[in-house]
Formats: structure tokens, C-alpha cells, sequence
């Protein structure tokens, strides 16, 4: 496709005026993000709003190198998703708004587990808000882990923050026996259990000269600024 058969911006304009319509009457009140009109995203959701099927997303890059001229060829438009767009993958690489008026149902149970966390009063509750799974890897309790054999999942009271008190329920995240044991105070995780940063020097000095020498460059780098 040419840049000459794309919509105008005119067109993408007016898709996107009739989208943060429908984001503030249906959507804004389930934390569903509106991007910024003449941002990237803005213009992946107008390509999407105004064709109304699965859009190449090589078409959307050319939309919005329209725009941003410097803007890379690759745009990942699957990212719509966290913010809360009912983005679906047709075949490879094409991709739709499949239903503009609700969030997708992945943002909307992860609305749900996070609401749940956070109006959690003990460990019991918090581990009902990860649907009774370790935050981690997943591992439901009481079941066998797959990695270790017939050992059954046995959930534990990980923190999020280790640097933070252990007490409070909104620095809890329940991780397995196994997950707990091998991650220790190391880490610090983010509110789905993913590892966000290092917690302690322990991990550095684990890693690889290589590794080292790069992380001591880039702190000489970044103390010196």
C-alpha cells in the first residue's frame, strides 16, 4: 500500500474524535487508557476505528510514519491490549478492534485481581485475587509443579518490595515454595509478580565478568551525571 491510499488525516482525525467518544461513555470508567491524539497509538486505534477490519500493521506503520517521519517500521500495535483495547490478532500480523464499546477481557481481569489485591485484608484474600496461583510462574496451589516432580504447589507470602514491610498486605504477592526459595530477597517484583529490578547485590555478583563490566560502566556513567 501507498501513502497515497492511506485514509487522510482528516479521516484518521475524525476516527479518532468518534473513538474518545465512545472511550469517555463506555470505556473511561474501567481505567481503559485513551492515547493522546498524535501520539502512536492515537493513530493505530484511528487506522483500526476507521476501517473497521483486521489492518495490517506494516499498513498502520505507514499511517504513522505519515506522521513521524523518524517513527520505526515495526509498530507493535498488539500493546493497545495494556491499555485496556479490545485488540485481536486475526492471522499474523493483522490486527482489529474487535469490540470498541468494552475493555478486553484481559485488562478487565486484571482490573479485577488488582482491585481484589488491593481490597484484600490477609494473605487468604490476597491469594484469591491471583485466582489461588503463584504470581511468578503460575502454579496453582496444591497441584504438582511440573519442574519438581509430585511436590505440590504450597503458597507462600512473597514480598514485592523486600525492602519494604513484610506486613503489609499491599506488599504481598503470593509465590510458591519453589519461586520464594529461588528468588529469595533478590528482586523486586511488579503487581504481577514479574521481576521489575534488582533488590540486592547478591544477583550481580552471580552474573558473568561481561555482565559486570557493563553494569559497572553504566553506573560510573550514571553517578557521574
Amino acid at each position: 500500500m501507498t501513502s497515497s491510499e492511506l485514509p487522510s488525516v482528516e479521516e484518521l482525525d475524525a476516527a479518532y474524535e468518534d473513538i474518545a467518544r465512545i472511550h469517555s461513555e463506555h470505556l473511561v470508567q474501567h481505567g481503559v487508557v485513551l492515547p493522546k491524539r498524535n501520539s502512536y497509538k492515537s493513530t493505530w486505534l484511528a487506522m483500526l476505528h476507521h476501517h473497521k477490519r483486521a489492518v495490517h500493521k506494516d499498513e498502520i506503520s505507514e499511517a504513522v510514519q505519515r506522521e513521524h517521519p523518524d517513527a520505526g517500521k515495526d509498530q507493535q500495535v498488539r500493546h493497545l491490549k495494556r491499555d485496556g483495547w479490545n485488540i485481536v490478532s486475526k492471522q499474523r500480523g493483522y490486527h482489529q478492534l474487535d469490540d470498541p464499546y468494552r475493555p478486553s477481557q484481559e485488562f478487565h481481569n486484571e482490573q479485577n485481581r488488582r482491585r481484589g489485591r488491593l481490597g484484600a485484608k490477609d494473605f487468604e484474600e490476597i491469594k484469591q485475587a491471583f485466582g489461588n496461583r503463584c504470581a511468578t510462574c503460575g502454579a496453582r496451589e496444591g497441584e504438582p509443579d511440573p519442574r519438581y516432580g509430585s511436590d505440590k504447589v504450597i503458597l507462600q507470602q512473597g514480598h514485592q518490595n523486600p525492602k519494604k514491610p513484610s506486613d503489609e498486605t499491599s506488599n504481598i504477592i503470593p509465590q510458591c515454595q519453589f519461586c520464594n526459595r529461588t528468588y529469595r530477597d533478590d528482586f523486586v517484583f511488579d503487581d504481577k509478580g514479574r521481576v521489575h529490578a534488582v533488590a540486592d547485590i547478591r544477583p550481580v555478583k552471580r552474573a558473568s565478568e561481561e555482565t559486570q563490566r557493563k553494569i559497572l560502566d553504566f553506573l560510573k556513567k550514571t553517578l557521574e551525571d
